[in-house]
Order: structure tokens, then sequence, then C-alpha cells
């Protein structure tokens, strides 16, 4: 009888134990949506580099594909624009359209989602060369590579609306890019302004067609500038809804890393546009590994 009393208890006692347990709250992993900073990863983020003067910069978007016999010609009026205003023009070239499509001889495909995006929706056509300068008069409008070193000098007279500073650190131990940036507002600005962070990569070499090149097939072509992807989306991210004067932000993003970039080739370009459609604010650029 004693032994049955004694099992009772450890039976009694063993429900009371696992009913306890089943009452214990047991702590949720942290859910990170896409882009949030991924502190339990990287510890406390970095301050943002401090913006000392608003400074007009420009964004030159150059449209291009490597069976378009022209756009050499494009490239070389991109590259010159560069060249007479380093820290003050941010390019890159974008493989879209049916130009930049693989067949043949041409068997890479430089194309992306996001390229495609501003060329047959943005823009609304396919035909190269073309090319966008700060996006003036909307993301629709583009013009002919023989006025943008007009269009260049014109947006780089304007007074800045807004700039911004950033820092960005890859983590090749996640495939992660982390971008630490600051914001600032010179003007109220109605509506939404979206920040996009494009990844530009070259020299990349391949085959273009040049039609000012004898032969015109060239096989080992230097492409330049030329946009692997972005780490927003191609209209980018919300980094601010009406700001005001004298307004600033930080901003952190953990965003994802394509391995098959190659870091030392990589320049990051940041720019912030009046929502989905608009002009350029302003862009600022940096060499991932300096």
């Amino acid at each position: 009888m004693k032994n049955q009393t004694l099992q009772w208890i450890s039976c009694v006692a063993a429900i009371v134990i696992l009913s306890a347990c089943d009452n214990i709250d047991i702590p949720e992993p942290t859910e990170y949506p896409p882009y949030a900073y991924r502190d339990d990863l990287y510890g406390d983020a970095p301050e943002p580099p401090a913006i000392e003067s608003m400074t007009q910069r420009v964004l030159l978007e150059d449209f291009t594909g490597h069976d378009c016999g022209n756009c050499p010609a494009a490239h070389l009026v991109a590259s010159e624009i560069l060249d007479a205003h380093p820290e003050h023009v941010a390019l890159v070239a974008i493989h879209a359209g049916s130009l930049a499509e693989p067949f043949g001889e041409f068997v890479d495909d430089w194309r992306t989602e996001e390229g495609e995006y501003y060329l047959l929706t943005q823009i609304g056509n396919d035909q190269l060369p073309t090319g966008r300068v700060n996006r003036i008069e909307g993301a629709s409008n583009s013009d002919n590579f023989s006025t943008w070193s007009n269009s260049v000098d014109a947006q780089l007279a304007e007074t800045p609306i807004a700039d911004l500073a950033f820092d960005a650190n890859l983590q090749l131990e996640n495939n992660h890019l982390n971008i630490h940036l600051r914001t600032e507002y010179a003007q109220n600005i109605a509506g939404p302004v979206k920040l996009i962070i494009m990844i530009a990569q070259g020299p990349i070499i391949a085959p273009q067609l040049n039609y000012d090149a004898d032969p015109e097939f060239i096989a080992d072509y230097p492409h330049k500038h030329m946009l692997r992807g972005t780490g927003t989306g191609a209209t980018g991210l919300t980094a601010a809804v009406n700001p005001v004067a004298g307004q600033q932000d930080e901003i952190h993003y953990t965003l994802d890393w394509n391995p098959e970039w190659n870091a030392s080739d990589v320049e990051i370009i940041a720019f912030l546009t009046y929502g989905d459609e608009g002009e350029v604010i302003n862009v600022k650029k940096l060499d991932l590994i300096p």
C-alpha cells in the first residue's frame, strides 16, 4: 500500500511539473523584416558620416546593350562627363532591353530586373542608347547622349534641396551588406522621399558591338560601372514622408549581397527621389573597398 501511495504521489508530481512546463513562455526568435538592420548579428549600428555642407551631385544612367553598336559612343560621352566631375557625378551603365539579350557570341546576360523595369516600364521604350540625367522631368523621360553634358552642368548648378552621406560594410560570412546612411533636408518636401541603393561593378571584360570600330565585334570590351542589381528594389525604400527643412535622419539597413559580385570592383550608389517616379533629389557614391 505504501508503494502504491508513493507511485500515486510521483504521478501527480509529474503531471504538475508537465503542466507547469506547458505554461513556460519560450521566447520567440526576433523576426527581422526585409532590409532591417541585423543588430542581432552585428551589434549596435554605428553613426553614419556627417554631412559637412550640402553639395549637389548628379546621377547619370546610361542605358546600353552588348548588341547596340551605337552604345560605345554614348559610353565615351558618359566617361568624359565623369572625368570632368569625378566627385560630383555618379555613373551607372544599365544593360536592358532586346539589344542586351544573350545570343550567339554574346553569351552573357547582364540584364537585371531593375534595369528592365527602368527602361521598359518607366521609360517605356526599347531603344538604345538613351539615358537619364537626375531623371529630369520624371523617371519616364530619357534623352540622347548628345544632351547629357549640358544637362549635367545645369543640374550641378542647382542649389541642393537635400543631401546624404553613408558608409557600407560587407559581411561575407552572411552575404550581407550593411548600409549606415544620414540624410538632411534643406527644404520642406511634400510626400514620400525614396532611397535607392545601386550596386555597380566594373570593368567587366565581355563582348560588345561597336560601329565605330574595325572589326565591329570587340571580344574584350571593358564594361564599366555596370548595374548588377539594387539592394532596395527598383523604386527603393521610403526614407522619409513630408520631411521638413533642417530634418536629419539616420537610416540603417542590412541588404542581401550576391557572392558572384566582385567586391573589389564594386561601387555603391545611393540616391533620393521624389516618390517612385520622380526626379533625383541628390546622390552619393563610394567604393565598397577603397
